[in-house]
């Protein structure tokens, strides 16, 4: 697969175009890393508000879920980022119903 030249891009269409040109260029891996930033930040945020890491898991899955659910409908992200964000979310869920505090 050839890649397009970055020439090509219309830069009048402002950073979203710039953006979506380095997420296929780069396979797709632009979009999975904000995703996980976007994860991590919310995690240690909570967590060290809370003192409560499965909460902190539980709403960071369902932070980064908001997130993904916009981008996949925009098109930045793919059904395969967004559906391990889909099984992340609900793996946060099941860790805070199992704790037995």
């Amino acid at each position: 697969m050839t890649i397009q030249s970055p020439s090509t891009i219309n830069t009048t269409e402002g950073l979203g175009a710039v953006l979506t040109y380095v997420n296929v260029v780069t396979n797709s891996w632009l979009s999975n890393l904000f995703m996980i930033g976007i994860y991590v930040i919310i995690l240690i945020g909570f967590y060290k508000s809370k003192d409560d890491f499965k909460g902190a898991l539980a709403v960071a899955g369902y932070g980064t879920f908001v997130v993904g659910l916009l981008f996949w409908l925009g098109g930045f992200v793919s059904g395969l980022a967004f559906g391990m964000t889909i099984g992340v979310a609900i793996l946060g869920t099941l860790v805070l119903l199992m704790d037995n505090n």
